[in-house]
């Protein structure tokens, strides 16, 4: 690739058009600092604008806020909180798995198995907006609360937190599901698919939710009618109206 160099010296008056100039020919060469320097700065861009930091976000609520009482004003909320709601469900994911390894008991440990894959495509639902898999995780979560709690046992601080971001994912996926932009040509944030990150929130769910929606559906009702039979049980022998041998 070649640069034409506009000459040093004075033009000449030769030529049949009155002035001439020797323009000098010299190849280009890019400089690979700016080239470096140019794609680490994009790519510091999309990280601010996955991590909603940089000047392209248009989010109406703070970070605490969003958590605990969210609000939809724009297409950036909606975005925020779907992938906020999809990692808090990760996160809680992991708790019942390691909850389930801890109690040592195999009943348990399928139990924690259930529940981890439960939440874990119950997060992708959230982050498609889809409210009524949000409510089934709150539901599920909050019986086994109750049943902690029915069990003689406080449940602790950490998990009446959890039950109370649980319900809130519940609101900002109805809100999500019910926003409607004001017009087609509205902007919108971009779904990413630079990292693995990217790809987790942003790729995979919009993918894998369609399919495996209907499993969930099925399992999380499943798990949900055996938690309410098993604090049924549970409160029917605290109250003394059943033993460990059947009913009195």
């Amino acid at each position: 690739m070649y640069l034409l160099q506009k000459p040093k010296g004075p033009l000449s008056t030769s030529g049949p058009l009155g002035y001439a100039a020797v323009w000098n020919c010299v190849p280009f060469r890019r400089d690979p600092q700016v080239h470096l320097t140019g794609a680490r700065s994009r790519s510091n861009l999309v990280a601010m604008q996955t991590l909603g930091l940089s000047g392209e976000s248009k989010r109406s609520d703070g970070r605490l806020k969003s958590i605990f009482w969210p609000t939809v004003d724009n297409a950036w909320d909606v975005d925020y909180l779907g992938r906020q709601g999809f990692w808090i469900c990760q996160l809680i994911a992991i708790v019942q798995l390691v909850g389930g390894i801890a109690a040592g008991n195999p009943v348990m440990l399928g139990i924690g198995i259930a529940s981890t894959l439960i939440f874990w495509v119950g997060g992708m639902g959230v982050r498609e907006g889809n409210w009524p898999a949000a409510a089934l995780l709150f539901s599920i979560f909050f019986l086994g609360l109750l049943f902690t709690t029915a069990s003689g046992r406080f449940p602790g601080i950490l998990m009446i937190i959890a039950a109370g971001i649980l319900l809130s994912n519940v609101r900002a996926a109805f809100l999500a599901s019910e926003w409607r932009p004001a017009g087609e040509e509205e902007d919108r944030p971009t779904r990413f698919n630079e990292t693995w990150g990217d790809k987790v929130v942003d790729q995979i769910p919009a993918k894998a939710w369609p399919v495996l929606q209907v499993p969930f559906f099925s399992l999380a009702s499943l798990l949900l009618l055996l938690s309410l039979a098993g604090l049924c049980m549970q409160l029917l022998q605290r109250f003394g109206f059943t033993s460990h041998r059947g009913i009195l």
